[in-house]
């Protein structure tokens, strides 16, 4: 059976990958890059449906976990779907479950930040979340 503090541990990596900061993941205490892969294809595979609907809309459930993940600001999740809508083409050719593996999932979520990052309020987010978990020289280097 899998703690709450392991859940958290992978939701709180899955908001570092997010945001690029594999590099300072590696350094704290929580699971390995590898475990947030795979904890990001299993979860990837499971909601392809679902995301492939909330991509076209831009909103549903799986943009709402990802901008959770990212500690997203409530105000800011109809300019983060939008941008995710906007580019869904690409999202979902690297989220094909036919080539998804751990490291593509991280790939995918780290596109995804990238993507955020273009955007001045999620980008507001982006350093909000990298303070809140003490990361922010890190994730400045990473740049």
């Amino acid at each position: 059976m899998v703690s709450a503090t392991t859940v958290a541990a992978t939701v709180i990596g899955l908001g570092v990958v997010i945001w690029r900061v594999v590099a300072a993941a590696e350094r704290r205490k929580g699971p390995p890059p590898e475990e947030v892969g795979r904890a990001a294809q299993v979860y990837l595979q499971s909601r392809t449906h679902q995301l492939r609907e909330d991509l076209a809309l831009g909103a549903g459930p799986t943009v709402e976990d990802l901008a959770a993940a990212a500690s997203i600001r409530r105000e800011n999740l109809p300019t983060f779907g939008r941008l995710l809508r906007a580019n869904r083409r690409e999202l979902l050719a690297m989220a094909d479950t036919r080539t998804l593996t751990a490291e593509r999932a991280l790939a995918w979520l780290a596109r995804v930040g990238e993507l955020a990052r273009t955007d001045p309020r999620l980008d507001e987010d982006r350093r909000a979340f990298l303070a809140v978990h003490g990361e922010e020289v890190a994730a400045e280097v990473a740049r």
